[in-house]
């Protein structure tokens, strides 16, 4: 009897086929597993929407960035000064745990790079407490918190994923992982044009570029809302958001070799009593000034709730003009708020450098906050004739105000981070 079977041609036609079949059904099962893992994150968002509400309905209506100066001293501890803004503090206070029920809603499906931080972090879950200075990895969370949320404000933006090229919702995009350039901040799973939103009204969207930017739809409805626990508008800067930095030991940051004339505007707040930042930021300061030549010039501000200039005009890099002013600035403590507006404006329209280095270890608490410091500078330095730079002085560059990135954008400087430590000193 004779076999029957199939010949060569015919088995490579079947293979052919299954190949195209296999080639048009792949990349539609990649892009729904794609789809399921950004609905998943929506999920994350709307659990971590759910924790700010509770927590706001039981604080009187305030998120955990507005919470009253005496509920942050008991809520925060001793470090309340340095967590008030910073979402890994809030996300490790112990009524924000009990809501969220696991490390694991920080961590979106779409961040695949952060999960073995979070996967570490999951073992210390009951240990986080700001009260006890240990706090949730920032590394480990995958979402950011906006400045402007507000319950009473149904239409703000609480939080969002962390793809965004900026730290403030009216400037930035949605950065992706298919892009030609690397970005830090951009997530495996979310392609240009891509990001996740919860808002305060518990709603979560799915969102585009066109949400974002000075006329987006999330943008404008955040901006023009009123109510809640503020005056005017909304900000609409990102809390999480450390922005492009270079890091730099706070011995080595103030670098004079550019520039004649330096204006040194130095944050005195309450807060840089941590890490003994104060001290160690004014000795890198003197150190800086010894080592200017006398063909160039100097003048320093301290600043807290407001200005404190040092007398006199600005001085030449004499060993004697330094010396002359050792003790004025040993004399500064910290406490008060941080609040640089007066000194800024007295150093554009009194003092006129060409260089201005501005430190703080926190965020602007003026009025209108870091958007107010950037716009006063940008109305002072129309010219660009001033250069910027901007120092952050934090345990985490999250702690410190996303906008100093922005500044020394805007104004042809670097925006440097120190990093402070708990002794003052880096670990052996």
């Amino acid at each position: 009897s004779r076999q029957t079977g199939f010949t060569l041609v015919e088995v490579l036609v079947a293979i052919s086929i299954i190949g195209i079949m296999a080639s048009l059904l792949l990349p539609a099962v990649a892009k729904s597993k794609t789809k399921t893992k950004r609905i998943q994150c929506l999920g994350n968002l709307t659990q971590i929407g759910k924790a700010l509400y509770v927590y706001g309905n039981d604080h009187d209506g305030r998120l955990p960035w507005q919470i009253l100066p005496s509920d942050q001293k008991v809520e925060l501890g001793s470090g309340w000064d340095d967590f008030t803004m910073d979402p890994a503090a809030i996300f490790s206070l112990p009524p924000m745990k009990l809501e969220l029920g696991t490390v694991k809603v920080l961590l979106s499906p779409l961040d695949p790079e952060r999960a073995a931080y979070n996967e570490s972090a999951e073992a210390d879950w009951e240990k986080y407490s700001p009260i006890n200075e240990k706090l949730i990895p920032p590394n480990a969370i995958s979402y950011l918190l906006s400045e402007g949320g507000d319950l009473g404000r149904p239409g703000t933006v609480l939080a969002t994923t962390r793809n965004l090229s900026k730290c403030d919702l009216a400037e930035a995009r949605w950065l992706g992982a298919d892009e030609p350039v690397r970005f830090r901040d951009a997530m495996a799973g979310l392609m240009k044009g891509q990001g996740n939103v919860v808002l305060a009204d518990g709603s979560a969207h799915f969102s585009t570029d066109a949400d974002l930017g000075p006329i987006g739809q999330f943008t404008v409805q955040h901006h023009r809302s009123s109510g809640g626990q503020s005056l005017g508008a909304a900000s609409t800067v990102m809390l999480g958001c450390c922005g492009g930095f270079e890091e730099v030991p706070i011995t080595k940051v103030f670098n004079t070799t550019n520039g004649n004339h330096h204006v040194f505007i130095i944050d005195k707040s309450g807060s840089m009593r941590n890490d003994n930042r104060l001290n160690l930021a004014k000795a890198a300061m003197v150190d800086a000034l010894y080592k200017i030549t006398p063909r160039k010039k100097f003048y320093i501000y301290f600043f807290d709730s407001g200005s404190t200039p040092m007398p006199g005009e600005s001085k030449r890099g004499f060993k004697w003009e330094v010396d002359s002013i050792i003790s004025w600035v040993d004399d500064k403590d910290p406490g008060g708020s941080t609040n640089p507006l007066d000194a800024l404006q007295d150093s554009f329209e009194r003092i006129g450098p060409d260089t201005i280095w501005l430190l703080t270890d926190g965020r602007f608490n003026c009025r209108g906050g870091g958007n107010a410091v950037r716009d006063l500078i940008q109305n002072l330095n129309t010219n660009q004739m001033t250069r910027v730079n901007t120092v952050g002085f934090h345990r985490r560059p999250e702690g410190v105000d996303p906008i100093l990135s922005e500044i020394a954008q805007d104004n042809n400087g670097t925006y440097y981070f120190s990093r402070s430590y708990k002794d003052g000193k880096p670990p052996q």
